[in-house]
């Protein structure tokens, strides 16, 4: 039933139930064959005039409780929040990154393809050259091939301040031959070298041109030279 002809359908409860007892007034008034129609007509006419009463009067009370029932569906509504207007700026995550020479097991194992088989490697093979100069160093490391360096190269970086260096023209024997750019046949030539050119002249520079050093052992060298 639709609330725009409630005028034509609304009916109060009591408005039938009053023409029920109409029309049961009227079967037993018929069964007693009453001779006169004058009561059955005057409560005919009293119950359709109470029951237009009761229908206009239901009609408020109708509009009443639906306007009631708006009022509580507004009370629980829950407005939805209004997007801002100027949201925060995406920030991508980050890793930090790991400084080669300072960096223990534990910080080296965090990088991508490095367990803790390859992180003792790496920190033995830091110590025997002094530490590291530049990141690609650890290619040299066994079992470290361009494919696994590349998948964490973003997240490494090497600080030359931490290299453990050493004097070509002062350092003994020994000590040149423990660094693994040099070992004990480059050590023993470039002590002959000093001994024969004299200190002064005991440079790269000068070992390379005198054939003692190639450029490529030259370059390695001197990242751990003074």
């Amino acid at each position: 039933m639709k609330w725009g002809n409630k005028h034509h359908y609304i009916l109060h409860a009591t408005g039938v139930a009053g023409i029920l007892v109409l029309l049961i007034l009227k079967v037993i008034c018929n069964d007693r064959s009453v001779g006169s129609n004058e009561v059955p007509r005057q409560i005919e006419e009293a119950f359709i005039q109470y029951g237009r009463n009761a229908t206009v009067k239901a009609e408020p009370a109708i509009e009443d409780t639906v306007r009631k029932m708006g009022k509580e569906a507004n009370d629980v509504y829950l407005p939805v929040p209004e997007k801002s207007k100027n949201p925060e700026p995406y920030i991508p995550h980050t890793s930090p990154r790991i400084e080669l020479n300072t960096a223990d097991s534990a910080e080296l194992v965090k990088l991508y393809g490095i367990g803790p088989y390859y992180a003792s490697r790496i920190l033995h093979y830091r110590e025997k050259l002094g530490g590291f100069a530049i990141p690609e160093q650890l290619l040299e490391v066994p079992g470290i091939d361009r494919e696994r360096l590349e998948g964490f190269y973003d997240n490494i970086f090497t600080d030359t301040s931490f290299i453990r260096k050493m004097d070509i023209k002062t350092s003994g024997e020994d000590q040149l031959a423990g660094h693994i750019y040099i070992g004990k046949y480059l050590a023993r030539c470039i002590i002959r070298y000093r001994e024969t050119a004299g200190t002064d002249s005991c440079t790269l520079e000068h070992l390379v041109r005198d054939k003692i050093l190639s450029k490529e052992q030259a370059r390695k060298i001197g990242w751990y030279l003074h």
